[in-house]
């Protein structure tokens, strides 16, 4: 029988979502969606041929939906999680895991609560060329800087500017991403880091970040958001004792250097990762097991972002805390 989903928040983002799960991921379906423009949402219900449904509760209360994708924006993530949390079903929540620290906190405990954890979409730890990376880690002897940047066009979403809706900007929306990818690739956790921000161009919140920041072996990260340039580009460097890696994870590619030898990988970047983050949603869910991103990976770059802005009003480098 096939695990039935619905869709919170079947916008650009959600509707990829709804087009995966219908086609490139056997054992799952896709029974309903909610969006908040009626209009839209009910084309889209339409096109699909699945129910639409104009409020959150009517969706999570659906007999017909089994599990709920999150994806509306994070301002919202809290009050849906808990709502969906409280069902019994299982949830997947797209990154940011929440808006605000306290939030993220709330969430945690009601998670443990539950009987069924929710996992956290951070679709990256799929990416093809991140995933060798990480087998690759272990040839870099011991790591003492990892950067990462990922430079982007100014956002189309409407909400993303909007004072009312957006709790952040590149540090929360963006940055999680990147806080994520040196947590997963090195294992360790943040504990200090000195943050600055700047809005470009976006009229509401900042499009431009850089932080530096310290992990807890002592590896120093050099942090970059930037969401006002005509141009995409996503770069990782890690520099250990017996070599270092520079990777595009964007177009694909990655170079070993060891000594006076490189070794170079020819690896796409473009395998979509939302089809395999519902498939080991959907193999967690149906084997009991934890979830490969966990709501304490979620509240781990919440904290990180937390820090970075009271670091930038502080103009200074502060500990990140929570270890």
């Amino acid at each position: 029988m096939s695990f039935r989903i619905g869709v919170l928040g079947a916008g650009t983002h959600g509707e990829r979502y709804v087009r995966h799960a219908l086609l490139d991921v056997p054992g799952m379906t896709v029974t309903a969606l909610c969006r908040r423009t009626e209009e839209l949402g009910r084309k889209l219900a339409t096109q699909y041929g699945i129910r639409y449904h104009a409020e959150p509760d009517g969706l999570i209360k659906d007999p017909e939906v089994d599990g709920v994708v999150v994806c509306t924006p994070p301002s919202s993530h809290f009050e849906l999680a808990r709502a969906v949390l409280a069902s019994g079903k299982p949830l997947l929540l797209e990154k940011p895991m929440t808006g605000l620290l306290t939030e993220a906190e709330r969430l945690a405990e009601l998670d443990t609560e539950s009987p069924r954890p929710l996992m956290l979409a951070q679709p990256l730890r799929w990416n093809p060329v991140i995933l060798k990376v990480r087998q690759l880690w272990s040839s870099l002897g011991r790591v003492h800087h990892i950067r990462l940047a990922q430079r982007l066009a100014p956002t189309t979403l409407e909400w993303q500017q909007n004072p009312d809706e957006t709790v952040g900007g590149s540090v929360l929306l963006t940055g999680v991403h990147i806080f994520d990818l040196a947590r997963f690739l090195s294992g360790r956790e943040f504990m200090t880091v000195d943050s600055r921000q700047r809005q470009v161009l976006n009229p509401v919140v900042e499009d431009f970040f850089l932080a530096r920041a310290s992990l807890s072996d002592g590896i120093q990260v050099s942090l970059e958001v930037s969401k006002y340039t005509r141009s995409r580009a996503c770069w990782l460097e890690a520099v250990g004792e017996e070599g270092q890696i520079m990777a595009d994870y964007l177009d694909g590619g990655i170079i070993l250097r060891q000594g006076r030898d490189e070794e170079k990988f020819d690896i796409s970047a473009a395998t979509p990762t939302l089809p395999l983050v519902l498939k080991d949603w959907l193999a967690a869910v149906r084997d009991g097991s934890p979830p490969p991103v966990t709501v304490k990976d979620g509240l781990a770059t919440i904290r990180m972002a937390e820090a970075c802005y009271r670091s930038a009003a502080a103009e200074r480098q502060i500990d990140v805390g929570g270890i």
